[in-house]
C-alpha cells in the first residue's frame, strides 16, 4: 500500500513539472520546428500587401583605430589631400543617414543615404531599372540602366535592414528558388532549442541551427553594410571562415510571442555577425513590424577576441501600406555630364549623358534669340515655316540644304516660308561666302552664342534638322528627312 502510494506522488510530481514548463520546452526539437514556422509565418504578410513604403533613420557607429584602412580592404582610394578618417564615411567613428523602401505592384525604390557622403538611389520604374550612386568622399557619380530588375534589389533591401530575414524571400523583382535557399537558411525541423535566456530585455528561447553547406551560408546569406567592412567581409574575414567548421546561427524567439528578436552568426563560437529586431508594432490586421532593430560587425583581435568593428542602429519613421504612392518616388532624373553604365542591350557601354532635347510638337515656335540673319526673315510672316538647323562643314548638312533650295520657289508658292539656321561654331565670313555661291534665295541665319543650349531648346537631336509649324506657327512635325517633306506637308 506504501508503494502505491509513494508511486502516486511521482506520478504527481511528474505531471506538476511537465505542465509548469510551457509546451515548448518539452520534446524540443520538433517545437523548435513550430517556432522556427511560426517565426516565418509572421514575416509572410509582405507579400500580401499592395503597396508599401518604409523610411529609417539611421546610425553607423564604428570603432577606431581596429584595422579599418584605406586601401585594399576599403575598396576605396582617398583623393590627395584629403583626411581618411574625415573623408570615407567608413573610417569615421560615427555617421547618420536614412533609408527608404518603396514598392507596389509594379515598381520599386530603394534609396540608401548618409549624410554628407552621398547616397546610393536604385528606381525600378515599370519599365526600366536606373541607379543612381554618388560619392562625396571621392568625388564619384554615376547611373546605371537595365532592362530588368531581378537581381537588383535583393542585396540592396534584404541585406540593409535586420527584418525581415528568418527566410529567403521571392518578390516579383527577384524571382528565386525559396526551397533551395532554404538548404542556407535551414529548415524548421533543423532547429533545436538550446535554452532560453533574457535576450535585449526580452524572454526568449535559443534556437540554433547548423548548416551543412558552410559556403553556401557564406555566399547565401550575405551581410550588407557600408563599402569598406562590406568588401573586408567578402574578401577578408569570410575567406578565413569557410575553413571553419564550426559555424552556426543561433535565433531569438520571444517565449510568449514567438516573434523573431535576433539573429547571430557565431564562428568557433564567436559573434561574427548579429542583427536585431525590437518593438514590434501593429500597422495593420495582422502586419506586425520591428520599429527598431539594427545590427553589429564583428571582428578578430591579434589574441582571437572578437569585437564590435561596426553597429548599426535603425528606426522606422515612417509607414504607408496599401496606399497609392507618388509617381515622383519612382523617378530619377539623369544629370548632364555624368557617367552612364547601360546595360540594357546584353552588354555593358560606359558614355557621358548628354540630355535628349525637349520635343516641340504641338509647341509655339521658340524666340529667335542669339539666332541672327543677315537679311530680314520671312519667319515673322503669317503663313507656314519650314526651319532647317544644318552645319555647313558637314555633307549631309549641305546636301539637305541643296535640295530645299531647288523647292525654295514652290515652297514660297505655297506660302511656306523656309528659314536656313547655322547651328555650329563656324567662320561667318566663310559661311556667307559658301551661301553666295549657292544663291540660296531665302535667309540664312547662324546661332551666335550659347549653341548648346539654344540647341536644345529648339530640340535639336542631330544635324540636319527639319522643324515645319502651321500657319500659326505650332511645330507640327520636326526631325524628318528632306525626303519626307511632301507628306508632312
Amino acid at each position: 500500500m506504501l508503494n502505491n502510494k509513494r508511486i502516486l506522488l511521482v506520478v504527481i510530481i511528474i505531471f506538476a513539472i511537465t505542465s509548469f514548463y510551457p509546451a515548448e520546452m518539452q520534446g524540443g526539437e520538433q517545437n523548435a520546428a513550430e517556432l522556427v514556422r511560426a517565426v516565418r509565418e509572421s514575416e509572410n504578410w509582405i507579400h500580401g500587401v499592395q503597396s508599401l513604403y518604409l523610411r529609417f533613420e539611421s546610425k553607423w557607429t564604428r570603432t577606431q583605430g581596429q584595422n579599418l584602412t584605406v586601401g585594399a580592404e576599403s575598396g576605396e582610394q582617398c583623393p590627395d589631400g584629403c583626411s581618411p578618417a574625415e573623408k570615407l564615411p567608413q573610417l569615421q567613428p560615427s555617421t547618420e543617414g536614412i533609408l527608404e523602401y518603396a514598392m507596389d505592384e509594379g515598381r520599386a525604390r530603394f534609396l540608401n543615404q548618409e549624410s554628407g557622403q552621398g547616397h546610393q538611389l536604385t528606381v525600378w520604374d515599370g519599365k526600366q531599372l536606373i541607379s543612381h550612386e554618388k560619392y562625396a568622399a571621392i568625388n564619384q557619380e554615376n547611373y546605371s540602366l537595365s532592362w530588368t530588375p531581378q537581381g537588383s534589389f535583393d542585396e540592396l533591401i534584404a541585406f540593409q535592414t535586420s527584418w525581415p530575414r528568418s527566410q529567403p524571400h521571392s518578390f516579383w523583382w527577384d524571382r528565386k528558388d525559396v526551397e533551395e535557399w532554404l538548404s542556407y537558411y535551414g529548415r524548421p525541423e533543423e532547429y533545436k532549442i538550446a535554452g532560453r535566456c533574457d535576450y535585449r530585455g526580452v524572454d526568449c528561447y535559443k534556437l540554433e541551427f547548423y548548416p551543412k553547406d558552410l559556403l553556401g551560408i557564406i555566399v547565401g546569406q550575405p551581410h550588407q553594410c557600408d563599402a569598406g567592412i562590406e568588401n573586408r567581409l567578402k574578401y577578408g574575414y569570410i575567406g578565413e571562415a569557410r575553413g571553419l567548421a564550426d559555424q552556426f546561427y543561433r535565433w531569438y524567439v520571444g517565449a510568449k510571442d514567438h516573434r523573431l528578436y535576433g539573429i547571430v552568426w557565431l564562428v568557433s563560437g564567436k559573434p561574427h555577425v548579429e542583427h536585431w529586431m525590437l518593438d514590434y508594432k501593429q500597422v495593420a490586421d495582422g502586419c506586425r513590424l520591428p520599429m527598431t532593430q539594427g545590427y553589429e560587425l564583428y571582428a578578430r583581435d591579434n589574441d582571437g577576441r572578437a569585437y564590435v568593428e561596426a553597429r548599426r542602429d535603425l528606426k522606422i519613421t515612417e509607414v504607408r501600406l496599401n496606399q497609392k504612392l507618388p509617381d515622383d518616388l519612382f523617378k530619377i532624373e539623369l544629370k548632364k555630364g555624368v557617367e552612364i553604365i547601360d546595360s540594357r542591350n546584353g552588354r555593358e557601354v560606359r558614355y557621358i549623358y548628354e540630355p535628349e532635347p525637349p520635343s516641340l510638337a504641338g509647341k509655339k515656335l521658340p524666340a529667335l534669340d542669339n539666332i541672327k540673319f543677315e537679311s530680314v526673315s520671312d519667319s515673322s510672316s503669317e503663313g507656314m515655316i519650314l526651319l532647317c538647323f544644318w552645319d555647313m562643314e558637314q555633307r549631309p548638312s549641305r546636301n539637305c540644304l541643296i535640295q530645299l533650295s531647288k523647292r525654295a520657289q514652290e515652297l514660297k508658292a505655297k506660302n511656306i516660308a523656309l528659314v536656313a539656321i547655322q547651328a555650329s561654331k563656324i567662320d561667318k565670313a566663310s559661311l556667307n561666302e559658301w551661301v553666295k555661291e549657292q544663291g540660296f534665295s531665302f535667309p540664312v541665319g547662324m546661332i551666335e552664342s550659347e549653341i548648346e543650349k539654344t540647341r536644345f531648346d529648339w530640340g535639336v537631336k542631330s544635324l540636319p534638322w527639319l522643324i515645319l509649324t502651321d500657319k500659326n506657327h505650332v511645330v507640327r512635325s520636326q526631325g524628318f528627312n528632306v525626303n519626307e517633306l511632301n507628306d508632312k506637308l
